[in-house]
């Protein structure tokens, strides 16, 4: 096991309905450069472990991409004002309109893994995803990986949700002029989906009463913690 280095074992019962991954990010860089990316994060950070941190462990994290496609259904007040009836004291005309903003977001990232997820989600960004291959076991050797336990239909679900809200929030200033009074997302759909590994090394850090999370991208070198 990668977080407790004791042996772990997999029913095989518990993981035949597994979905294989789509593609990997390989790892880039060896402990050695990984142990030099989280020193000079510790310093930089003025951090004083309590105790010794032990080296970074590498290993894969399983994370879903999302492509989300369609449309959101609108509707919105247009105030058209009438400069002769304004200076009679008249009132504005609003002019109610209905229509559908398209959408389109390519290999949205979202955490396949409960347990880190929180720590995760702040290395995701600074994956290149153009960079990721066609997935080949043989580049497992030597290398943990973490089995996802978020649900494919769990996430596009939660996928889904943040590109509506995104959006919802966005309408207002990418249609100018009109007041929006309603939307559904009843035309948003997920397209189609991927599962990929990405590159992590791992470790603890002790100070403050408490051992706190580190990862550390292993694409990138990024470090991040809770």
């Amino acid at each position: 096991c990668v977080y407790c280095d004791s042996p772990h074992v997999v029913s095989l019962e518990k993981t035949k309905d597994l979905l294989a991954p789509d593609g990997i990010i390989p790892h880039a860089f060896t402990q050695k450069k990984a142990t030099q990316f989280l020193v000079n994060w510790v310093e930089s950070n003025h951090i004083n472990p309590e105790k010794r941190v032990e080296l970074p462990r590498g290993l894969y994290l399983p994370m879903w991409t999302f492509d989300i496609g369609g449309v959101i259904d609108y509707t919105g007040e247009m105030i058209e004002q009438d400069e002769q009836l304004f200076k009679r004291g008249g009132e504005k005309k609003i002019t109610r309109i209905t229509d559908q903003y398209p959408i389109m977001v390519d290999d949205l990232p979202l955490p396949a893994s409960r347990k880190l997820s929180a720590v995760f989600l702040k290395l995701i960004p600074a994956f290149d995803m153009k960079t990721i291959q066609p997935y080949d076991p043989r580049f497992l050797a030597s290398w943990p990986a973490e089995i996802y336990d978020v649900p494919m239909a769990d996430a596009s679900l939660d996928a889904r949700s943040q590109v509506y809200a995104r959006y919802k929030d966005k309408l207002p200033y990418m249609i100018s002029g009109l007041n929006i009074v309603h939307t559904s997302s009843q035309n948003l759909a997920v397209e189609s989906f991927k599962l990929n590994l990405m590159p992590v090394w791992m470790t603890e850090l002790p100070f403050d009463g408490r051992e706190h999370l580190v990862l550390i991208n292993g694409q990138s070198g990024l470090v991040a913690s809770d």
